[in-house]
Order: structure tokens, then C-alpha cells, then sequence
């Protein structure tokens, strides 16, 4: 039977010739190109939505400078891109027929579709080729800034201010009977494992959208699971591109081991992009807002998940995430008291994660070169504005979860999450030293060492294990 194979990118990563990706010069040279990355999914979000309207509109919808002497090659590239375009949204009607619909394909048929998709999905996602004439050129900004004015926000979040739980909670005790419904898609056989997707409508209300996740089982997999659920970082196009590394890292890694991973789609990244947006924008375009909304969203989700997992016979749950999907499991760590029973994770995972996101806003070294701090200024936002909306930006003074049951991962130098934030979240949630994990390298390094080394899965198979055979013997977690 044909199988989806673990792409040569990651073999090369997991190799000896890996480790210069762990080096600061690999590092510093990596965290200088994110704003052209950035600035590059930009042009993209906005050709997506001024097809066929000109090369000046599209430069206005990039929110980039008039360039008349450039629209002879952007009329160009916005040709190329809608052949592009095209071939993906007729692709993606096929996979949609196939994988959530009532058309019949055999396992190797599955196969060669997703195979299609991802190549298809990344020359669309990623239109390097197209546009990067432009992102080089300095031309486009990383981000199309429409930050909410502070006044506006705080009266319009005034009640969430005071009661936080009115965000991030569920106020039904009795709400899993109102969960929507969770669905999930026809299978792919991966490297060794068993591969679909769920979907479900989003209990946050300002959000509006499908929740999405793709899920990762063992081959011929026999009796309860259990499961992890696991978020990627800032902008993460998920499996719309052909190589994932927390799909290879974590999902597929663990999969072969025995375990069940979910890695969703956070809110407006992957599947859940909107329209002239790329991913995760939403949050930096609106921020402090769109922030605070993405982890009240992504952290309801996660609990619907968790709730999912039970529903299979998962005998034990956690959550985890790197990066933003670390400041993810954070909250969940934090808030799921104030879900129902059947939501809440034993234990959580963070890596990369920082403690306290108002102060990130205005120190972290990927917000200063993305101009943040100067769009938030240019609307009204001080440091002191921005404290005032710490109750739904950081997670809270106490966690949820039993502190023994949280794993903190973090790097030392990491200056993107600064590390004196998650040091001082740590002592405050007195997390057990043991629990604690510090790698000698900043942001980038932290996401190299989750590709490379086992540290981190050990932990949590360790974590998932224990737990386990706790339920097993009827004893207390």
C-alpha cells in the first residue's frame, strides 16, 4: 500500500549535518529574514483579494507605497499567481469531495490526492517565485497593521477585564452537551502511521469559524490512546505545506510510538486563514485585541478536543505547544477550571512560551523588527494601556493544572519569548525544578532542539506513560 513518506528535509534536520541549525549564527541569521518571510505571505494575502483589480490596487491592499515603475512585472506576477490560485481551489474541491464527502477512493488513491494537495497547497501558500521580487525589494510591509484604539477596547472589553472567565470559560457546568459536534474526515496512510482531520464550529463566538486539527495514529492501532493535543507557532501554514516540522517532530514521532496527537489549526492560521490575511496576521494586525482573542479561542478549543480524545477512550489528555501554541497551552494550564471536567488536560507541555505577553509586546525582539511597537504607539498604546489588558493577555496568577504536572521548555537567550518572563511564570506557579527545562539557545534554537533532539517527547511520553498506568491501577493523578 502507497504511504505519505517523511520528506528529506527532516531526515536532514535530524542529521549530524542538522546541528549548524542549532548554532546563534543560524540563529541571529534566521530571525533577521522573518520579516521579509512575513512580508512575503503579505504580498500573497493581498493578491488573494485584488485579483484582476490592477497593480495599484494590489500595492494598496499590501499596504505598500505606490511603485509605477514596478507595474509591468506585478501585472505579471498576478497572472502567474491566478493560474496558481486556480489549480489549488480546483485541487482542493477534489480533496474536499474525497476526504469529507461522498465520493469513493481507494487507500492509495488518498494517498496520491494528499500528495497533490501539499504541492499544490504550497506553491499557493508560499508564491516565493511569484512575488519575491517584491518582499525583497522592501516593498510590502510584514504586516498590515489596523490596531484597535485603546479607549475604544477597554470599554468594549470592560466586563471581560474584571472577570476574565467570561472570555475564557464555559459558564455552563452542563455545557459538553451543547459541544459542537465533532467531525472527522477519511483516512491517509502516513510513515507508519494513520492520518485525518477533525473539524467542529468554534465555541468562540467572536471568532465565527471551523475549528480544524489533523490527528496522527499508530498503524493498526489497538485499544484506548493516549493523546496529546499540540500547537505550532506564529504563522503556521500546518499541512498546507508538503513539510511540517511538528507534524515529523510530534505528531508522526509520537504516532510511531503509540500515541494519539492532535495538532490543531489555531484561529486564522492554516485552513482557518481569512481572505486576504495570511497566518496568523489577525492577531498581530489587531493586537493587543486580536491576541487575547486567538488564545481564548485556540484555548476553548483545546478543551474541546481533550473532550473528543475522551469520547475515543483516551485514558489520559495533555496539551502542549511551542511558541504561540506554547502561550496556548498556558491558558489551558490556566483556565480549564473553568471548564467542564471532561475538557480539562492532566498535564501541559509549553515550549518557547513566554510568562507574561504585555510585557512581551514591548521587549520581544521578532514584535520590534515586525514594527509593532511603533503601530501600537502610532494608536495610543503605552506600556501602562497595555498592563491594564494583562488579565486576558498573560495567563493567570495561579495555574489550573497541578503544577507537577506541567513541563516548562525554554531557552535561555530566547529574547523572541523573553526568558526572564517565563522564568518569573515559573516560580510564581512554583513548577517543581524538575519540571523545568533550560536550553542554552534563544527562540530559533528552541524550535530546533523540538526537531532534533528527544528531550521534549520524552518528557511527555514519560508524562502520558505515568499517567496512565495511574488510571489503570485506579490511582489518583
Amino acid at each position: 500500500m502507497d504511504r505519505l513518506s517523511t520528506p528529506p528535509r527532516q531526515r536532514l534536520l535530524a542529521s549530524p549535518l542538522g546541528s549548524v541549525t542549532a548554532t546563534r549564527p543560524f540563529e541571529s541569521l534566521k530571525t533577521r529574514s522573518l520579516p521579509r518571510k512575513f512580508a512575503g505571505y503579505r504580498v500573497r494575502a493581498a493578491a488573494d483579494v485584488a485579483l484582476g483589480s490592477g497593480p495599484a490596487a494590489f500595492l494598496r491592499e499590501a499596504d505598500a507605497p505606490p511603485a509605477p515603475h514596478l507595474h509591468d512585472r506585478i501585472e505579471t506576477a498576478l497572472a502567474r499567481y491566478a493560474d496558481v490560485r486556480e489549480a489549488y481551489e480546483e485541487l482542493l474541491e477534489r480533496w474536499e469531495a474525497v476526504f469529507w464527502g461522498d465520493v469513493e477512493a481507494g487507500p492509495d488513491q488518498r494517498v496520491e490526492l494528499e500528495r497533490e494537495r501539499r504541492r499544490i497547497s504550497e506553491a499557493h501558500a508560499r508564491p516565493n517565485d511569484v512575488f519575491g521580487f517584491l518582499a525583497r525589494g522592501h516593498y510590502v510591509p510584514p504586516v498590515k497593521y489596523d490596531v484597535p484604539d485603546p479607549d475604544a477596547a477597554a470599554e468594549k472589553w470592560a466586563h471581560e477585564l474584571a472577570e476574565p472567565e467570561r472570555l475564557y470559560g464555559f459558564s455552563d457546568a452542563t455545557v459538553t452537551e451543547a459541544l459542537p459536534r465533532v467531525t472527522r474526515s477519511a483516512t491517509v496512510a502516513g510513515p507508519g502511521t494513520t492520518e485525518f482531520r477533525l473539524r467542529f464550529e468554534t465555541p468562540a463566538l467572536h471568532v465565527g469559524d471551523t475549528a480544524t486539527a489533523r490527528v496522527y495514529e499508530p498503524d493498526d492501532a489497538e485499544g484506548a490512546l493516549p493523546t496529546f493535543v499540540f500547537y505550532s507557532g506564529l504563522a503556521s501554514l500546518g499541512d498546507l505545506l508538503r513539510y511540517w516540522p511538528e507534524e515529523e517532530a510530534v505528531g508522526r514521532r509520537l504516532a510511531r510510538e503509540g500515541y494519539r496527537v492532535v495538532l490543531p489549526d489555531a484561529p486564522w492560521h492554516a485552513h482557518r486563514e481569512p481572505r486576504g490575511s495570511y497566518s496568523g496576521e489577525p492577531a498581530l494586525a489587531r493586537a493587543p485585541i486580536g491576541m487575547f482573542e486567538l488564545y481564548a479561542a485556540a484555548s476553548k478549543e483545546a478543551g474541546v478536543f481533550v473532550d473528543w480524545a475522551r469520547t475515543e477512550g483516551a485514558p489520559r489528555v495533555g496539551v502542549g505547544g511551542v511558541g504561540l501554541g506554547g502561550t496556548v497551552a498556558l491558558h489551558v494550564a490556566g483556565r480549564c477550571d473553568l471548564w467542564p471536567e471532561s475538557m480539562r488536560p492532566e498535564f501541559a507541555a509549553p515550549v518557547g512560551a513566554p510568562g507574561a505577553v504585555d510585557q512581551t509586546i514591548t521587549s520581544s525582539d521578532l514584535y520590534e523588527a515586525l514594527d509593532l511597537g511603533d503601530a501600537l504607539s502610532a494608536a495610543g498604546w503605552t506600556g501602562r494601556r497595555l498592563r491594564d489588558f494583562a488579565p486576558l493577555l498573560n495567563p493567570p496568577a495561579e495555574p489550573a493544572v497541578n503544577p507537577e504536572r506541567i513541563l516548562a521548555f525554554y531557552g535561555a537567550a530566547d529574547e523572541t519569548a523573553p526568558a526572564e518572563t517565563t522564568e518569573a511564570l515559573v516560580r510564581r506557579w512554583r513548577l517543581p525544578r524538575r519540571n523545568v527545562t533550560e536550553w542554552d539557545c534563544g527562540h530559533v534554537g528552541v524550535r530546533t532542539r523540538l526537531i532534533r533532539g528527544d528531550s521534549y517527547r520524552r518528557a511527555v511520553t514519560r508524562e502520558l506513560d505515568r499517567q496512565t498506568m495511574q488510571t489503570e491501577t485506579g490511582a489518583t493523578a
